[in-house]
């Protein structure tokens, strides 16, 4: 009979959560100016809210941000300001962390960041995140959602953004907007991801372009000479 019960109870958790979603949004913005801004959004959607609330998972009453807290392994995000958040279908925090030149979170060794990891807490306020070499930054981040299994059956929506100054040199991104400015990433529940990326302040494609375009013309230029003496 208690068999029974767990079963039951098993299938309307999962009737209830069906269609409900956790939204995990980071996005990161490195300005022009060197200023480097970073925000967290995780949110529960208010039908898994309600769900959880009918299984009396979650108290009616209950301060629901800090359900939200309790329940997502933020700990890394010690040190970010937190905010409540709430819109028309999410309720949640939003963390932000900002700093005024990215030299200071840079290093000229070599940097690997790891974010959400089992037993990983770090914080990344006390965290170098990019290496930087001869005035080119590089990001190496690693985003685990392998230890999600208790929202197997929630649709876990994870998206990490990067806003850049000037137009990507390089990146693994799932997809590039902005010529190249903004990179996103989908990461999925039970997953793990790498995030590359490499950039300058100076928009070093640009240069490499133009001075492309200056040895062709150069070349020309001599081809040109060197067969105008040869009739003379």
């Amino acid at each position: 009979m208690k068999r029974v019960i767990k079963y039951l109870v098993i299938i309307c958790f999962t009737f209830l959560l069906f269609g409900c979603s956790v939204k995990n949004d980071n996005s990161i913005t490195i300005g022009r100016n060197r200023d480097f801004d970073f925000k967290v959004l995780i949110a529960f959607d208010r039908d898994l809210l309600s769900a959880l609330t009918k299984l009396n998972v979650l108290e009616e009453g209950n301060n629901i941000e800090d359900y939200v807290s309790s329940n997502v392994k933020d700990g890394y995000l010690d040190g970010f300001e937190k905010k409540q958040y709430s819109d028309s279908e999410y309720v949640g925090n939003i963390y932000s962390y900002s700093v005024k030149n990215i030299d200071d979170i840079s290093s000229d060794e070599k940097v690997v960041v790891h974010f959400n990891e089992e037993d990983n807490y770090d914080r990344l306020v006390d965290q170098k995140l990019f290496t930087k070499n001869n005035e080119i930054y590089s990001a190496d981040f690693v985003y685990s959602l392998d230890n999600k299994e208790n929202y197997e059956n929630v649709n876990f929506i994870n998206t990490f953004t990067v806003n850049l100054p000037t137009s990507v040199i390089a990146s693994n991104a799932d997809k590039i907007t902005n010529n190249g400015k903004t990179l996103i990433w989908n990461i999925y529940n039970g997953q793990t991801k790498e995030i590359k990326f490499t950039f300058a302040f100076n928009n070093y494609k640009s240069y490499i372009s133009l001075l492309s375009i200056m040895f062709d013309i150069l070349i020309i230029t001599i081809f040109i000479i060197a067969k105008h003496k040869r009739f003379i």
